[in-house]
């Protein structure tokens, strides 16, 4: 259904009643950090958010945009989107460009320029009508579409935490109580078709991110007396696990639920998180010496005793790959030297020579004697 733009209507707002989004998806992982709407204005709320969007480690690049702005002026290209909120307006796309505004008020006062001071004053803004019960539908598919797979994506936790809370609100046909509780996820082709549809991306986007969120988040259920655990730095492991078949046979992942076994849930916290005062043996997605994919291949190529040695021993999943491979190359030479030897046995010794050699038959003679010398080298046999 295309969006009604009656519901937007532009408006210059002053810099002052413009309110940051406590609940910017940037930073969004879970429903139950949700601030109320009628909270947002809380000068405390503001105070908070305001830091949050400044701190370096939420990798916003505030100050690289105040240097921007301080150098170029403030170039109002993409429109800043706003609900109202009591008195003020709630920006619910442009909290970048808002907070690098404030800190510009914040930090340089009285000498920002009257020419600057008059671009980022009074901001030329549109207002989303509240009033209309397909609002909040305006809102998330504002942000679903600048992104969602656009310039300016969000990171892989708040992404999928995005699409979750849109697919669930769809399931659930808008019952926001009923998409709160993860127990009523189900996955259905036919729901992600239309969350993709409205975000502009593949449904095959929506149902892998929709089925990962789910698993984080029945993870930070088994994991509750010690939610720290689950972080979203950690996210990028469990998007390799169930990008691996093995690992979610290994996990006893369910496709439609898109949960694991208790028993698989209890492993996967073991491994990646570390429990019971025992450090995590699985410590990244696929980069170090302890990686999903290396474990990933050892599940899949080893014997039952080599992934013991990671889940039992604690090995680091690199080293024990190394030794499957290693393994599964010398299982392969035995196989090419049977090979070699039942071939060779065909051939009659007594009769080698008798009408000549073909032109390249000595020269095949060669190549096989040299690389025979080779492997008895290799094997300390020469």
């Amino acid at each position: 259904m295309p969006l009604n733009t009656e519901l937007l209507k532009e408006q210059v707002i002053d810099i002052k009643d413009l309110l940051l989004d406590p609940n910017n998806p940037r930073f969004s992982k879970h429903i139950d950090e949700m601030t109320p709407l009628d909270q947002a204005a809380d000068p405390a709320v503001q105070t908070v958010t305001f830091e949050r969007m400044k701190d370096v480690r939420s990798r916003f690049e505030i100050d690289q945009l105040v240097a921007a702005i301080l150098e170029d002026g403030f170039i109002h290209v993409d429109k800043i989107f706003v609900q109202k909120i009591g008195k003020k307006y709630l920006v619910i796309e442009g909290n970048r460009r808002i907070t690098a505004i404030k800190t510009i008020f914040e930090k340089h006062g009285d000498k920002i320029s009257d020419a600057l001071k008059e671009q980022i004053t009074k901001i030329p803004c549109i207002v989303v009508d509240v009033s209309d019960k397909d609002a909040e539908n305006m809102v998330r598919k504002i942000l679903g579409l600048r992104h969602h797979g656009s310039i300016l994506p969000w990171k892989p936790l708040p992404a999928a935490f995005s699409l979750y809370h849109e697919y669930m609100l769809e399931l659930c046909k808008g019952d926001l109580e009923q998409a709160k509780d993860p127990e009523n996820f189900v996955y259905q082709p036919p729901v992600a078709k239309r969350v993709a549809a409205m975000f502009s991306v593949k449904p095959g986007d929506v149902r892998e991110k929709v089925r990962l969120y789910r698993l984080y988040l029945q993870l930070i259920e088994v994991s509750r007396n010690n939610p720290s655990v689950v972080s979203g730095e950690s996210f990028s492991m469990l998007e390799e696990t169930l990008n691996r078949p093995k690992l979610k046979e290994f996990f006893g992942y369910d496709e439609t639920r898109a949960t694991l076994s208790e028993e698989g849930a209890e492993k996967i916290l073991d491994l990646y998180f570390g429990l019971k005062d025992k450090p995590a043996v699985i410590t990244e997605a696929s980069a170090g010496m302890s990686n999903v994919r290396d474990f990933a291949f050892v599940v899949a190529e080893g014997t039952a005793e080599d992934i013991a040695r990671i889940t039992e021993n604690r090995e680091k999943s690199g080293d024990v790959q190394t030794t499957v491979k290693a393994k599964i190359l010398q299982h392969n030479l035995q196989q090419i030297l049977e090979i070699v030897l039942i071939e060779l046995n065909k051939v009659n010794i007594g009769n080698i020579g008798l009408d000549g050699f073909a032109p390249n038959e000595k020269v095949k003679i060669t190549q096989i004697d040299k690389k025979l010398t080779q492997i008895k080298r290799a094997a300390e046999l020469d």
